[in-house]
C-alpha cells in the first residue's frame, strides 16, 4: 500500500512539473517574437527615442504636472496625450508609465548591404499565357480632393513672456485665454456638432463642423473662441446666482459656410475640444508689458471669491480664482487684492473678554481678465490655502 501511495505521488509531481514547463515555454516564446521585432526596429531603419526624452511617472504626477515641469507650459498637456496613444484618459496615469516628451526622434539608418558585381544571368523565360504585371499608380479621385477642405494651419505661437513681480512665473495670451471667466449672460453662436475625419478627441489643426442656426451671419474666415460651460456659479456668502463658469477650450476660423453647416479649423487650443462645445465671438487680446503691470485701484473695495477654476477646496500659488469685482466696480487688469481671513473673536471668559482679533493676510492675487460683474485672478502667493468664500481687498 505504501509503494502504491508513493507511486501516486511521483505520478503527480511528474504532472506539475510538466504543465509548469509548458506555462514557461509559452511564455518565453510570446516574449520573443517582441524582442526580436524590437531588435529588428533598432537595428534597420527604426526610430529610437533619446532617454532624456523618457519621462517615468511618479506617485501623484499629471500630465499638466509633467508639461508645466519638463515643458515649462502646463498648457502644452494636450500634445502630451497626444503623442502617447496608449493614454486612454488623460485622467489616469500611472507610476511606472513611460511619457515620451516631444522631440527628434532618431533615425537609425539601415546599413547598406555589401555591393557586389551582378552576375550574368539569362533573361527569364515567359511563360505561355502569362500576363506581365503592370503596377499602377491610383490617382485620387476627384470627390475624394474636394472631401478635403482646405485648412488653414493653427497659428504658430509667438514667445510671449512676461515675468510677474514677486515669483517666477511666466504668463501670455494663453493664460488669459485658458484662465476661463464667471459670465452673467452665454453667448451661443454655434455648437460643435462633428468632424471631418470622425475624431471625437479634437486639437490643433483639425477640421470640425458648427451647427449654425443660431448664427446666421456666420461668415467664412472668422474666427471664433470655443468654449465649454462648467457648472453654474453662486454666491457663496448672499446665495445670489452669479452666471456660470465658462472654460475657454480654443480659437477655430471658419473656412466654409453651408446652409446649417459651417465648416472651420482650430487653429488652436487650449484643451481638448468635444462635440457640443460651443462657440463665442473671438475678441483678441493683445499682450503687452502695459497690460500686466501692476496698477492702483480707483477706490478701495471688499468683495470674495465666488469661484475657483478647479473645484479645489485648497488653492495656492498659480492657482485661478475669480472674484465679485468686474467694470462696473472699476477693477482693471493688472489690479492687486489680498486675501484676508479674519480675525476670531477671544471668549468674553477669557483675558481678551470678547476681543475681536485683527485678520491676516493670506495670499495676494492679481487680475489677469475682467468682465462687468467678476474678474479672473491669478494667485501670486499665498501663506495658507484659499477657498472659495474667501474674503479679498484691494491692496
Amino acid at each position: 500500500m505504501m509503494k502504491n501511495y508513493s507511486q501516486k505521488w511521483l505520478v503527480a509531481l511528474m504532472t506539475v512539473s510538466f504543465i509548469i514547463t509548458i506555462l514557461y515555454s509559452g511564455i518565453s516564446s510570446a516574449q520573443e517574437p517582441a524582442k526580436k521585432a524590437e531588435a529588428q526596429e533598432t537595428q534597420k531603419g527604426g526610430i529610437q527615442i533619446p532617454e532624456e526624452r523618457k519621462y517615468l511617472v511618479k506617485e501623484g504626477d499629471t500630465l499638466w504636472d509633467i508639461s508645466s515641469s519638463v515643458m515649462k507650459d502646463p498648457f502644452l498637456w494636450p500634445r502630451l496625450w497626444k503623442d502617447n496613444k496608449y493614454i486612454i484618459n488623460p485622467d489616469l496615469i500611472y507610476p511606472g508609465n513611460i511619457i515620451i516628451l516631444p522631440g527628434e526622434e532618431i533615425v537609425i539608418k539601415e546599413e547598406a548591404a555589401p555591393v557586389t558585381a551582378p552576375k550574368e544571368e539569362t533573361p527569364a523565360k515567359k511563360e505561355e499565357g502569362a500576363p506581365l504585371a503592370v503596377v499602377e499608380e491610383t490617382a485620387p479621385q476627384a470627390e475624394e480632393i474636394a472631401a478635403a477642405p482646405s485648412q488653414p494651419q493653427a497659428e504658430r505661437r509667438e514667445a510671449k513672456p512676461y515675468l510677474l513681480e514677486g515669483i517666477g512665473v511666466l504668463t501670455d495670451e494663453v493664460l488669459l485665454f485658458s484662465s476661463g471667466f464667471v459670465v452673467s449672460r452665454l453667448e451661443d453662436k454655434g455648437v460643435v456638432v462633428g468632424s471631418w475625419d470622425k475624431k471625437v478627441i479634437l486639437s490643433d489643426n483639425d477640421t470640425i463642423y458648427i451647427n449654425r442656426k443660431n448664427n446666421p451671419a456666420i461668415a467664412n474666415g472668422e474666427k471664433y473662441t470655443v468654449y465649454k460651460v462648467i457648472r453654474q456659479v453662486k454666491h457663496p456668502i448672499t446665495e445670489k446666482k452669479m452666471g456660470h463658469l465658462v472654460k475657454i477650450l480654443g480659437i477655430v476660423q471658419i473656412t466654409d459656410v453651408k446652409k446649417d453647416v459651417a465648416t472651420g479649423t482650430i487653429i488652436r487650443s487650449f484643451d481638448v475640444i468635444g462635440y457640443g462645445d460651443k462657440l463665442m465671438p473671438y475678441k483678441k487680446t493683445v499682450v503687452t508689458d502695459e497690460l500686466l503691470k501692476e496698477k492702483a485701484s480707483a477706490r478701495k473695495l471688499m468683495g470674495y471669491i465666488v469661484e475657483v477654476k478647479d473645484e479645489k477646496i485648497q488653492n495656492a500659488q498659480l492657482d485661478v480664482v475669480y472674484i465679485d469685482k468686474g467694470t462696473k466696480d472699476g477693477v482693471t487688469i493688472g489690479n492687486r487684492f489680498v486675501v484676508v481671513r479674519p480675525g476670531i473673536k477671544t471668549s468674553r471668559y477669557s483675558p481678551g473678554e470678547g476681543m475681536k482679533l485683527p485678520g491676516q493676510i493670506v495670499g495676494e492675487l492679481k487680475v489677469i481678465s475682467v468682465n462687468e460683474g467678476t474678474a479672473t485672478a491669478l494667485v501670486l502667493n499665498s501663506v495658507r490655502t484659499i477657498s472659495k468664500g474667501d474674503i479679498v481687498e484691494t491692496k
